[in-house]
């Protein structure tokens, strides 16, 4: 009986303590896994307005505010409007940096530096 309580004690603590197998926190990725960089866009500004990824790694905007915006690289590599509550994803291959700006509010810019 006392074998099978505690059979039963490591059953339920590994099902509701002990992470599940494979999750991992957001600094915890195996070297060369894919990383989702998050940039919020809220009162007309990128936050944050420069991030560092490295090379393969995903940023995705996201509009948390009320008007329109627009995530537009200053070379011509992306342009997406974002209504709020709408996101877009791009995944950086090359390394360097890639600057961008919003077509709608000119003080809005960012920077992703992209390192290899």
């Amino acid at each position: 009986m006392r074998a099978a309580i505690r059979c039963l004690a490591v059953a339920l603590f590994l099902v509701v303590v002990a992470p599940p197998v494979g999750a991992r926190e957001r600094g915890d990725a195996p070297r060369g896994a894919t990383q989702v960089e998050r940039v919020r866009i809220i009162d007309n500004a990128f936050r944050p307005q420069n991030i560092t990824v490295a090379r393969g790694d995903v940023v995705r905007w996201v509009n948390r505010g009320t008007r329109t915006h627009t995530t537009t690289s200053n070379t011509g590599l992306w342009n997406e409007s974002l209504s709020p509550g709408d996101t877009f994803r791009r995944r950086f291959r090359q390394a360097g940096t890639f600057r961008y700006h919003c077509t709608i509010h000119s003080g809005m810019t960012g920077r992703i530096t992209v390192t290899s």
